[in-house]
């Protein structure tokens, strides 16, 4: 555990937060500009598959530019792999270039590049488009323009960011769909795929075969028929979207539309594309979009995307995916759906700055699917879907949230860290600040000029925590989000008269070695309950609790708000079979054992090596010293080995 210096003045505590987090701010850009970021993608764990891949190096491509439009033209027929089509840039160079660079993959041919009146040349190779002007240069700050013109198969690349399959259990028609997150928009478009500049305006005209229709972004301006065999959606999407976020799904889709209304009186559409064989099945199911939105709006503000629709694509890959106001669906479950919608809001209005902070993301929507089971469903299936999240969040205990390899997709997309603890950390702060105060966090957040429909690190969202509720959470953030593990609380209770006596020993199984967290006990018997918040200061701590009647039973945590497993026994220490003090210990432990078959003890330091054992002899006296000569301070566990088998006692060295 580390100590930090609590500021007494709150005006200079949040003074102290705006300038950090300016400075934060700054940094981040710079090392942008010096040295490209990376892109991410969306849905593992509970959401889709990826493929086991790790990405090859960092592209610069596009650090130069502001882009401003996107308008793509693409021509894409389900019935054959390859496509074709154009893509319009409008850009903003920083400084005076004769050079401008996209991401595009090596499996893709480019036909040709248009500036205006003018064919200019290009190099394409290791995954980036390069353009040069011949004459003159893109002027600083002024907005220019490009259309590339290219074709190819991009089922071939092995991100699957472009796929065309025949596998729909009841149909032979063909399905092509998009989802370039993490890496993958290069895979099918020239584009600028990093996580610092969203284009602020988009058009999709995709041309199809009649019969078929296209899905796309924001709202359907027009559907042109060409020679009776094509036809031409037109999408136009007037917010800032970044570039993974694009999408498109072409197969023989019905539609049908919801609506849903707001508080303050205002509606939106819910398009939903599906298969024909689909539609009688999840026309229902897929409702729960409205209540869900609903509550959502409620809680964190307005949909962030209210002037134009959301919708659902059905798709084949397993999961979903967020593409920014139609989702991409594999199937129409409750917790798929809230998963996504919450996206909206969290991934889509601000997105992660950073691959690093892909929680930011996904612990998010994965944290407000379960408040939309909690506010929506029964209790009895929030509380299994609970339990479920944190067991997945303990599973991993050697790897934090932060992730530091960004290049590993698996990695990136652990259901466990990043989708399930990412939930955890979300309500154990939801826990300590109440919703009042945690809900207002989040709004301001998402609302905060500097990040709405911008992005966003893990220290922008500590800001905001921080700055509603007047509390410090860096050591939280060290602890959980920096560290790994989880703790685990061995508490042994007695009660004489009105006075029940808790020692609570904490033990944990990664780099952080005290977890700062109140937790409540729940003391009852058959008639009468009564709850009571419990904050240890140290791994070894003792209380007393005045309770009002005999209490049988002590239940830990009875509202799942924290990210830690338990052991409660009632203890009368007369009655222990062994017992171990004194407990923080100098340089001996005295055990004391009523049974004279001990045959071993041993001690164990927190990463569970042995440091200290001691075979007993036969003839074992009711009180054995044990020396801890070479033992330095810290945590350890005592393991007594008899007949019955082993058995742990948590003790400190001082």
């Amino acid at each position: 555990m580390r100590n930090y210096r609590c500021l007494s003045n709150e005006i200079s505590f949040l003074a102290l937060l705006q300038v950090m987090r300016q400075l934060v701010s700054i940094l981040y850009l710079l090392s942008t500009l010096a040295a490209y970021g990376q892109v991410s993608a969306d849905g593992l764990g509970d959401k889709q598959t990826f493929p086991k891949q790790r990405m090859g190096k960092k592209s610069d491509a596009g650090i130069d530019y502001d882009v401003v439009y996107h308008h793509l033209k693409l021509r894409i027929d389900p019935r054959t792999p390859n496509m074709s089509g154009s893509v319009v840039t409008q850009f903003k160079p920083f400084t005076d270039i004769s050079r401008v660079s996209f991401d595009l993959s090596d499996t893709l041919v480019v036909d040709s590049v248009k500036h205006q009146t003018e064919t200019l040349t290009w190099t394409h190779q290791d995954n980036i488009l390069r353009i040069e002007k011949s004459v003159g240069l893109f002027m600083a700050n002024k907005v220019d323009s490009l259309e590339i013109f290219y074709h190819g198969n991009p089922t071939r690349h092995t991100s699957r960011a472009y796929t065309r399959e025949t596998g729909r259990a009841q149909s032979s028609t063909p399905i092509v769909w998009t989802l370039s997150q993490p890496y993958g928009a290069r895979d099918w478009w020239p584009c600028k795929q990093g996580l610092y500049d969203k284009i602020d305006s988009l058009d999709m005209t995709i041309t199809v075969p009649v019969g078929y229709k296209a899905a796309g972004q924001g709202l359907l301006q027009s559907t042109k028929t060409f020679e009776d065999t094509m036809v031409a959606f037109h999408w136009k999407h007037r917010y800032p979207v970044s570039t993974y976020l694009i999408a498109t799904a072409v197969t023989d889709y019905v539609e049908f539309t919801d609506t849903v209304y707001f508080s303050n009186g205002n509606k939106l559409p819910i398009l939903n594309y599906v298969f024909p064989e689909s539609k009688p099945f999840m026309e229902q199911p897929v409702k729960a979009t409205i209540p869900i939105m609903q509550l959502f709006d409620s809680l964190v503000g307005e949909y962030p995307f209210i002037n134009e629709k959301y919708g659902h694509a059905e798709f084949l890959r397993g999961g979903g995916m967020e593409h920014q106001t139609m989702s991409s669906m594999g199937s129409w479950s409750f917790g798929l759906i809230a998963h996504e919608l919450a996206h909206q809001w969290f991934g889509n209005q601000v997105t992660c700055a950073s691959w690093t902070d892909l929680w930011l993301n996904e612990g998010f929507a994965t944290y407000f699917t379960l408040v939309a089971r909690e506010a929506l469903q029964d209790r009895e299936t929030w509380e299994y879907v609970q339990r479920a999240s944190q067991d997945r969040a303990m599973r991993e205990n050697g790897l934090a949230v932060y992730v530091e390899d960004t290049l590993d997709v698996p990695r990136l997309f652990s259901s466990h860290l990043t989708y399930n603890k990412g939930a955890q950390l979300l309500r154990m702060l939801n826990w300590q600040m109440g919703d009042s105060l945690f809900f207002k966090a989040l709004r301001n957040y998402l609302e905060d000029p500097s990040l709405n429909h911008g992005f966003a690190r893990t220290d922008d969202l500590k800001f905001h925590l921080e700055s509603t509720s007047r509390k410090d959470f860096t050591e939280f953030f060290e602890d959980w989000f920096y560290g790994t593990g989880h703790p685990h609380y061995d508490i042994e209770w007695e009660q004489q008269g009105q006075n029940v006596s808790l020692q609570i020993t904490q033990t944990t199984n990664g780099t952080t070695d005290f977890f700062e967290m109140p937790f409540e006990l729940r003391f009852r018997n058959d008639e009468e309950s009564k709850r009571f918040i419990v904050n240890p200061t140290s791994n070894l701590y003792n209380t007393t609790i005045q309770v009002d009647f005999a209490v049988d039973s002590i239940d830990f945590d009875p509202n799942l708000w924290v990210l830690a497993t338990h052991q409660i026994v009632q203890t009368d220490s007369m009655d222990r079979d062994v017992v171990i003090f004194p407990n923080p210990t100098s340089n001996q432990l005295t055990v004391y054992s009523k049974d004279e078959t001990i045959t071993k003890l041993e001690v164990f330091d927190r990463l569970g090596r042995m440091v200290l054992e001691r075979d007993i002899e036969s003839g074992f006296a009711l009180y054995q010293n044990l020396m801890l000569t070479g033992v330095t301070h810290g945590y350890y566990i005592l393991r007594v080995t008899n007949e019955e088998g082993v058995r742990p006692f948590p003790f400190i060295k001082i």
